[in-house]
């Protein structure tokens, strides 16, 4: 059996102190970049990795980054969320390090998760998702001085890491696309109030239809389930009007297609549906969804290298300011926004 290499090892066969062979595979720009390449080369060809065990020792560190998932997670109610858990944890392991994941069961509990991260040092670092207006689970770790990044914009955006979805205009790409052919009535179909990416989709939808001089389209509030979208759709398609369904998610939109079905309505015939984040089987419904993209593994890659760079970092305020990251959504015109006579 091979003994494992360590960074005395490096040091040794290159002829410089461990704690520049430490630097500079942290990539710290203190070291030169010659005598860093050297190290890198040097480390890759030995396939080293880090000791995450020596450094908690070192450091009190768990050598653990934490990820809370919000509710509801059934089926992961997202796809970027499991591919951000395949990403993170790729980019963890290279680094020596482990990813801990924490489901609430409720959005009540999710401050109670953070309180306990953070008091038993369950992990060095944590991301946090669906942000909402005077975020109690922000302000912990704002107090803490855990390092942190969320996946949302916050009301201190310029005390913490940010990567987030321009979801207003996201609002707006469904908007314009379904008053391509005006329907009876619109409806937006929203997460929850207070979620910062749901008001900001809502704001962005009022916006694009204003702009445009058409009314104000109906705004509804719910989860984002399939059961959601299909109890509510199926109340509004009661009416027997022609309408036109804005979702913030595809999740809700397959409900709309499937409360369509159930009461003998035709998508693209007597409604019109837009959907959000470019589901798996979106592009496979009758017809299919028009719908936008979020560039999941664009997302899963930003947020995974700025958690690392921000436990790397060794200022608590970096001179530059923390990172900030807008990532613009791209529509994806299929079928299902268009009424056909």
């Amino acid at each position: 059996m091979h003994k494992p290499v360590g960074l005395k090892m490096l040091a040794e066969e290159l002829g410089v102190d461990v704690s520049t062979v430490s630097r500079a595979l942290r990539d710290d720009p203190r070291v030169k970049s010659e005598t860093r390449r050297a190290v890198q080369d040097l480390a890759q060809r030995y396939d080293y990795r880090p000791n995450a065990a020596a450094r908690a020792l070192r450091g009190g560190k768990s050598g653990r980054v934490a990820v809370l998932l919000s509710p509801p997670q059934q089926r992961f109610a997202s796809p970027i969320f499991l591919e951000l858990l395949s990403t993170l944890d790729q980019h963890l392991r290279d680094k020596g390090l482990h990813l801990a994941v924490f489901a609430a069961r409720t959005r009540d509990e999710e401050a109670s998760i953070v309180r306990q991260i953070v008091d038993e040092r369950l992990a060095d670092g944590l991301i946090l998702g669906r942000t909402r207006k005077k975020d109690e689970r922000v302000q912990l770790l704002l107090k803490a001085g855990l390092p942190f990044i969320t996946f949302g914009t916050t009301d201190w955006p310029d005390r913490h890491p940010l990567v987030e979805i321009d979801y207003a205009e996201a609002g707006r790409i469904a908007i314009g696309a379904l008053g391509e052919t005006p329907a009876e009535e619109t409806h937006v179909l929203s997460a929850p109030e207070g979620l910062n990416f749901a008001d900001n989709y809502v704001l962005g939808a009022l916006q694009k239809a204003a702009s445009r001089g058409d009314p104000a389209p109906t705004v509804c509030r719910i989860e984002m389930t399939e059961k959601a979208g299909e109890e509510t759709a199926a109340r509004i398609l009661a009416d027997g009007k022609r309408v036109a369904f804005a979702c913030i998610q595809d999740s809700i939109a397959f409900g709309v297609f499937r409360a369509a079905a159930s009461a003998g309505r035709v998508v693209g015939r007597d409604l019109t549906v837009f959907g959000g984040q470019n589901f798996p089987g979106s592009e496979h419904t009758a017809p299919p969804l028009s719908t936008f993209s979020t560039e999941d593994t664009r997302v899963a890659e930003l947020l995974s290298k700025v958690m690392i760079r921000r436990l790397e970092a060794s200022d608590a305020t970096p001179s530059g300011g923390f990172e900030r990251h807008e990532i613009k959504p791209t529509p994806l015109l299929r079928q299902s926004h268009i009424l056909r006579t």
